[in-house]
């Protein structure tokens, strides 16, 4: 032990410094004086540290919350990106231009284009309740009431009648071949009898055919090696046939 006072070392028993006279109890006071201070230094550098690192948490919570704050406006964006693209694809496929492009020969020797696109107007032409609809420069109207379904495949429209189940579909293909030999492959197709109603000219032909309960209509255009048809269809016991006639019949005098 040594004195607190002069530093003189102190032997075992001394009650007081032989030096400068300091009472050695003062020395053992002072000793745990300094120890408790260490201690509560110790206590105190513990709780600093503490509240330092929880300080940082704080700091680094509020720093990710900061960036994914910042990353939502992005996220906007890019839904709004994303949606006028989307809608630039759905208005190319309803309202594309009209453009065709020439291909190779088919086997037949004729020249097949590539489909047209449709586009679908009213006009002040048409009779009441019909609209129309154009594709490869050929006019269809059809009925304004009918219900209009999504297209798939060659077909540029689909349509039914919910009150009366008729269907009306208009169709393009890239195909070439006389007209009176693609009607007889359609007449095949519905599975009709030999005394369908037919008629073929040089750029067209049109169907009239029962088959299995189903009353089939059809009228194609074929030029350029493009055929537009439509196709109306409904059952032979539908209360509404004779209505569906004058549909027809309205739209193969104006299908053209």
């Amino acid at each position: 032990m040594y004195c607190k006072n002069c530093g003189r070392q102190l032997k075992e028993g001394m009650r007081f410094c032989d030096r400068c006279g300091q009472s050695v109890r003062k020395n053992k006071e002072s000793s745990q004086a300094i120890r408790r201070r260490e201690i509560e230094e110790l206590k105190a550098e513990r709780l600093n540290r503490k509240k330092r690192l929880a300080e940082k948490e704080k700091k680094q919570a509020m720093s990710k919350k900061r960036k994914k704050k910042k990353n939502n406006p992005f996220m906007f964006f890019m839904i709004i990106v994303l949606i006028a693209i989307a809608s630039i694809l759905i208005g190319y496929n309803i309202f594309p231009d009209n453009d065709t492009i020439n291909l190779p020969a088919d086997s037949s020797g004729g020249t097949i284009q590539t489909p047209i696109p449709a586009t679908a107007s009213s006009s002040s032409n048409l009779k009441s309740g019909y609209s129309e609809i154009t594709v490869a420069n050929i006019t269809c109207p059809y009925p304004s009431a009918f219900h209009s379904n999504t297209t798939s495949g060659n077909e540029k429209l689909n349509l039914t009648d919910s009150l009366g189940g008729a269907s009306m579909i208009v169709s393009q293909e890239a195909k070439s071949g006389e007209p009176k030999d693609l009607m007889k492959e359609y007449i095949i197709q519905i599975g009709a009898s030999d005394d369908s109603e037919t008629r073929a000219g040089s750029e067209y032909y049109y169907v009239t055919a029962e088959a299995n309960g189903t009353m089939y209509h059809r009228k194609c255009i074929v030029r350029n090696g493009l055929a537009v048809y439509y196709d109306f269809n409904y059952d032979v016991t539908s209360s509404t046939s004779s209505k569906y006639k004058d549909y027809i019949s309205y739209i193969d005098s104006n299908f053209n």
